[in-house]
């Protein structure tokens, strides 16, 4: 019995049967035309999508996850080839393939449209929430831990609260009050006086360096204390008493050496680009700018008591400490006039010297100073007049700093919106809460950057205790002296 070969019409006939569909990778039209098979990547996005829909239909209602808005992209087929991208909750019906269109985006209860102040707000935050600022810190629990000394504690209240201001101050204190607790400090028995004592002032300067950040000079003075520390263990044996008098005596020749004696040798060597009949302009406030106007005025009236310069102070908001300058320098008889920034341009044509401090010298040869001292510097240059700064070598980073947005300091804004006519721009104390990161109800962000930097090219000479140098000349000293510094 041989069995027949079964034909296409042989075959039984089936119900609903579709036409084969092509392969995933070289999708055809079908041959009776009309419309174009979908293809594997558009089946693929539906499925994801139905899926993703399903998902959030499950998840409907668990929380704050669930209500997270979700991207759906539907495709329709090769007759529309469009594509609809809608933001809806995940939780919606509406987002399921072949149902009705996305419906209106849900906002939460605590949403706001953005506007351009609060753009501005992040814009602030992402340029400068990296920079410490300034908060009263918590003396309570510092001294409940009783890893700090008091004295330490103290010493960070000064400073965060601005009451111990300027790099030589605040590096003055903080050294003597460490050359205080190394006094009262008592080595523990089984331990080695140099090994423990960096592990025992580390907390403090980890406290201090929170209250206010302790600056390139007071980083350089730690490093310093440090290497000290570690010296003693070289020095062979040595009682504990003799260990702590060599580290405060040491303490005592780096205080005297590095600030006292090279403040006033720059001093003596600044006073004698001062002449008679100068007008020289100074901002905010140095403390050694202020030494060497007043022992340039003090020589000048002994050689001749007719002689005499003025000084131009310029100052800015919301610090206001030229006023302390200007307070120094006229009670000592000199001539003096006081501006705000802003003026300082018509008063340049008339200055023959500009005299500036700083709070440190980076490698590259920049200023870092109050802020504005820039701006003093660049129209000091337009108008030809010469800028010598006066900064002390311990005071010199090995660092490069190209602005002033990457390392600086967030000052207090209290004083920022209060202007001497009792006018407060409509804004309560209460509006500008720390909560709300200083923004209120007024979308008010208030800034206050402490420091800016200043080039190297707007700068005519350093004025250092080694004499006056040029700003290139800054890594050639640190190199000689990387081993004080």
């Amino acid at each position: 019995m041989v069995a027949e070969p079964i034909t296409e019409s042989s075959k039984p006939p089936t119900q609903g049967k579709q036409p084969k569909q092509p392969k995933p990778q070289n999708p055809k039209p079908e041959k009776g035309g009309g419309e174009k098979v979908k293809s594997a990547k558009d089946l693929k996005k539906e499925k994801r999508a139905a899926a993703v829909a399903a998902r959030g239909g499950e998840n409907a209602g668990a929380g704050h996850e669930g209500g997270r808005p979700t991207l759906s992209v539907t495709n329709t087929g090769a007759a529309g080839e469009s594509r609809q991208a809608s933001f809806a909750p995940s939780g919606s019906a509406s987002a399921s393939a072949g149902g009705p269109g996305p419906s209106k985006p849900q906002r939460p209860a605590h949403f706001s449209e953005p506007s351009g102040l609060s753009l501005s707000n992040i814009q602030q935050n992402l340029f400068f929430s990296h920079l410490p600022h300034q908060d009263f810190p918590d003396t309570s629990a510092a001294l409940i831990n009783g890893k700090l000394h008091p004295l330490i504690v103290r010493l960070g209240v000064l400073m965060s609260s601005g009451q111990l201001r300027g790099a030589n101050a605040r590096t003055m204190g903080m050294m003597s009050a460490f050359r205080e607790v190394i006094r009262d400090y008592e080595c523990p028995d089984q331990a080695v006086l140099w090994k423990d004592l960096p592990i025992y002032l580390s907390p403090m300067i980890a406290w201090l360096e929170g209250c206010r950040p302790k600056g390139v000079g007071g980083g350089n003075a730690i490093r310093w204390l440090k290497s000290e520390i570690n010296r003693l263990g070289e020095q062979g044996d040595r009682s504990e008493a003799e260990q702590k008098d060599y580290l405060v005596e040491a303490i005592g020749l780096y205080l005297r050496d590095r600030i006292e004696f090279a403040d006033k040798v720059i001093a003596d060597n600044a006073k004698e680009k001062i002449r008679n009949g100068d007008t020289v302009v100074t901002y905010a406030r140095s403390s050694v700018v202020e030494r060497v106007l007043l022992e340039a005025h003090r020589d000048m009236k002994v050689s001749d008591p007719e002689a005499g310069f003025k000084v131009v102070v310029v100052d800015s908001r919301p610090l206001l400490e030229g006023r302390q300058s200007l307070e120094a320098l006229s009670s000592a008889g000199i001539p003096c006039t006081y501006i705000l920034l802003p003026l300082l341009s018509s008063i340049l044509p008339q200055a023959d010297l500009v005299l500036l401090g700083g709070s440190a010298l980076h490698s590259d040869g920049a200023l870092y100073s109050r802020s504005g001292t820039a701006i003093v510097s660049m129209l000091a240059k337009e108008h030809r007049v010469p800028v010598v700064a006066c900064v002390e070598t311990y005071k010199f980073g090995e660092k490069v700093v190209l602005d002033g947005v990457a390392t600086n300091e967030l000052g207090s804004v209290d004083n920022l919106l209060s202007i001497p006519n009792n006018l407060s721009f409509g804004i309560k104390p209460n509006d500008l809460s720390s909560t709300t990161g200083g923004v209120g109800k007024h979308n008010l962000t208030p800034l206050h950057l402490v420091y800016d930097v200043t080039p190297p090219s707007l700068i005519t000479a350093v004025c250092t205790e080694i004499g006056f140098i040029p700003p290139s000349s800054v890594p050639t000293v640190l190199g000689k002296s990387s081993s004080v510094v």
